[in-house]
């Protein structure tokens, strides 16, 4: 039995995370800053130093003054330090137990003992003795437990602020990506059910615009294959049913001893089987357009010069039909990089469209703008209505809904058409022609 566990929360994670991150990043900021703060002690302990045997040079005639007292005593000891005089031959670690030279300041050393203490001796004026200035506590630390020390008080309050600012700055964002994350989940699972129509809203906040626009784009393409996969499943056998019901008459006609022009229907016989041949050739071609991996195994990048193209289409597949070539008298020898065999296609089934459907006219333009190239297969016929434009490019869709062979095949070409232009990023459009009829244009980009 597979346990469910519960989905951690975003907030959560991200808030503890970033909080970590904070207090590393004080860590480590303390760490780099300390030989900062040590040397602005180092400075300061100077100074105080230096106060202090100024104070001492100044007291010499006060009775009781520092000089007086430190004299009397030797030794006298503050707040947080001592103050002793010692002869200039006395070794200064028998006043400052474990001192040892720590660095130099000003000419000066300054010693430091094992509780990380500072100790200097500073020369008296005209005299052979030093002041000898030491640390007896750390004056940061001693004035109050830590506790109740308001600095520690202060830097307490600070970091509780910033946890909480920390906390509203990252629920906010996150509240609004959680609604939108729930709304997508929604929409997935609506979709799920079967409501293929559905979409996700677009946003403009990063990933949340990604996955929606991914999950737009797939549920496009599953809408349309489930759609196209309709379509085959009903269409496929009323198309095969045709041409094989009347393989079975002109069969039951030949069986019959009385029948006469029998090399005529065994002519039907060929032409019927033609059909089918054409038809699962034409399948066939198109289910290899939609998979990706064939698609992906031929290379796009081959030149295609597209004023042999279209003068080679037209006359491979137009014969001896009647069809105007326009070019573009400006058109450069830049050419488009992709699959041929690809753009053969979209021109081939264009041109048999127009051809198909046309009344005897048929006109191809070849045009270059700034950033693309255009072909444009118009013919004049009845031209395609603005709400059937969509409709036309799905397998097996025809305006008469006859569904006869002998007004324009399987109605499979401008599905292929469609499709090797969406292999080649080549947007294919219809629109109404000046001839009359329909319009079919290729945009080509410059890339």
């Amino acid at each position: 039995m597979k346990i469910k566990t519960k989905p951690k929360s975003m907030f959560k994670c991200l808030y503890l995370e970033s909080l970590t991150g904070m207090v590393l990043t004080f860590i480590v900021f303390i760490h780099l800053t300390a030989g900062y703060v040590r040397q602005g002690d180092k400075e300061t302990f100077v100074d105080t130093a230096t106060v202090h045997l100024q104070n001492y040079i100044n007291s010499q005639y006060e009775s009781d003054g520092l000089y007086t007292r430190l004299n009397d005593h030797t030794e006298l000891s503050f707040y947080d330090y001592k103050l002793q005089v010692i002869e200039k031959d006395i070794n200064i670690a028998s006043y400052c137990l474990d001192c040892e030279a720590f660095t130099e300041h000003k000419g000066r050393t300054i010693y430091i003992n094992g509780d990380d203490l500072f100790a200097i001796a500073l020369p008296i004026p005209n005299s052979p003795q030093f002041l000898l200035f030491t640390e007896t506590e750390d004056p940061i630390t001693i004035s109050t437990p830590w506790y109740e020390d308001r600095d520690n008080h202060f830097f307490l309050m600070l970091f509780v602020t910033m946890s909480l600012a920390l906390a509203l700055l990252l629920y906010l964002p996150l509240c609004r990506v959680n609604k939108r994350v729930n709304k997508l989940l929604k929409v997935q699972e609506a979709f799920g059910q079967g409501d293929l129509s559905i979409r996700a809203e677009s946003y403009h906040i990063s990933p949340i615009k990604e996955i929606a626009q991914s999950f737009n784009e797939m549920a496009e393409d599953i809408e349309t294959r489930v759609k196209q996969s309709q379509i085959f499943s009903q269409a496929i056998p009323h198309e095969i049913r045709t041409p094989l019901s009347r393989i079975q008459m002109a069969s039951d006609l030949l069986r019959r001893p009385d029948t006469i022009n029998k090399e005529m229907l065994h002519d039907n016989i060929d032409n019927y089987i033609e059909d089918i041949s054409l038809l699962t050739a034409d399948i066939i071609q198109l289910s290899r357009l939609r998979n990706k991996r064939c698609v992906q195994s031929i290379p796009h990048t081959e030149e295609v010069p597209l004023k042999e193209l279209c003068q080679n289409r037209m006359k491979m597949v137009g014969g001896d039909h009647n069809i105007a070539f326009n070019i573009d008298p400006e058109l450069s020898n830049k050419h488009p990089y992709g699959a041929a065999c690809f753009a053969k296609l979209i021109l081939d089934n264009l041109i048999k469209n127009a051809i198909n459907y046309g009344n005897g006219l048929v006109e191809v333009s070849l045009n270059e703008f700034d950033d693309c190239w255009t072909i444009d297969v118009e013919d004049n016929g009845l031209g395609i209505p603005s709400e059937k434009r969509q409709e036309i490019f799905l397998a097996f869709a025809r305006l008469d809904k006859s569904r006869n062979l002998n007004n324009g095949g399987f109605g499979l070409g401008l599905a292929i058409a469609s499709q090797a232009a969406k292999n080649l990023d080549w947007p294919l459009s219809v629109d109404d022609s000046h001839l009359g009829g329909a319009r079919f244009t290729i945009l080509i980009p410059k890339i």
